[in-house]
């Protein structure tokens, strides 16, 4: 199959691509490479500098396609807060136009959505069936673009994914696990604040296999699905005490006192049915795969600015005007 990565260059797209290359399909990656200065070589598949919201970039992308896995987002809360109008227009009206030409154009398309689109529970596990309450805008766009690939004639599947975790040639370290993972190694020290609230986790490399059974799955009975492990809803806290009792001399901090309301549990049986997905890696995984990167100095240290989505944009456009901003993200809708 041809396979068309919509922001493809980011954290999850770095280990989806070469998966699916692996598979023996033939990648290609549409990025605007927002969070890099140059064009890195992609060795294993085809590249193209675009805008998703640029109908010029995607119409021929999309044509020359088997299936579209759509990727690209401004991602996290802190990072859609800092150009809100960018946000909608990426997030949000972007999707309109994906999913209406796959469906002209009659091509499976997967959306990355997010369990976020849930909002915060103090108890109680989230289903697909749950009532939505996105309480972030980054958390609202995700709801708001799952309608369109709802719609009929859209073969689409949603996939809310769990919070990721894991390297990729792309690391990030503001994510909860590889922060966690991050100081533990470069600071001898885990730091947990508050502890009680829930968190489910998935592995990038999990989500990159979840990716690849929605494209290939024949006329699947439900079109969205939560992605994860129910295995892996963790206590923030129990969650630092144990990437710290994996490792040796390292400190768990407990700051009981700092308030993050932020807790949700989800359930991950239906893609488990559905498609026969189950996670296989865990926090020890990417343990060993971070700390292998560590020791062999790949990575000197966690506090650049490209490890960081919000750090990274604010030090490389804190000056600028919304419409230089536009320059760089490419043309408008």
């Amino acid at each position: 199959m041809k396979i068309l990565i919509l922001g493809g260059a980011g954290y999850i797209g770095s280990t989806l691509s070469p998966y699916l290359h692996e598979q023996g399909h033939e990648v290609t990656i549409l990025d605007s490479l927002l969070y890099e200065h140059i064009t890195r070589d992609f060795g294993h598949a085809k590249f193209i500098k675009g805008d998703i919201r640029n109908i010029n970039d995607l119409l021929p992308a999309i044509t020359n396609a088997d299936a579209v896995v759509n990727l690209a987002a401004l991602s996290n809360d802190t990072t859609a807060d800092l150009q809100p109008s960018v946000t909608w227009e990426t997030n949000y009206k972007a999707n309109e136009l994906i999913a209406e030409l796959c469906r002209v154009l009659r091509k499976r398309v997967i959306y990355a959505s997010s369990c976020s689109v849930y909002g915060f529970a103090e108890s109680g596990v989230f289903s697909e069936d749950s009532r939505l309450n996105p309480v972030t805008l980054y958390a609202q766009t995700k709801m708001l673009s799952e309608k369109y690939y709802l719609e009929d004639g859209v073969d689409a599947i949603i996939l809310r994914f769990a919070t990721v975790y894991g390297y990729t040639t792309k690391p990030r370290f503001d994510l909860v696990v590889n922060a966690m993972i991050g100081t533990s190694f470069f600071d001898k020290k885990i730091l947990v604040n508050g502890g009680e609230q829930w968190r489910p986790l998935v592995h990038v490399k999990d989500v990159a296999r979840a990716i690849y059974l929605s494209i290939i799955a024949e006329n699947p009975r439900y079109r969205v699905l939560n992605v994860g492990s129910n295995a892996q809803n963790f206590k923030i806290a129990d969650l630092g005490n144990l990437i710290g009792s994996n490792l040796k001399d390292i400190e768990v901090i407990h700051n009981t006192e700092s308030l993050d309301t932020r807790s949700y549990q989800a359930d991950f049986s239906r893609i488990e049915w559905q498609l026969g997905f189950k996670a296989e890696y865990t926090i020890e995984h990417a343990i060993e795969e971070f700390y292998e990167v560590f020791e062999k100095k790949l990575i000197l240290n966690m506090a650049e600015d490209e490890y960081y989505r919000i750090k990274y944009l604010k030090k490389n456009y804190h000056a600028v005007s919304e419409s230089s901003f536009y320059t760089k993200l490419g043309r408008r809708i």
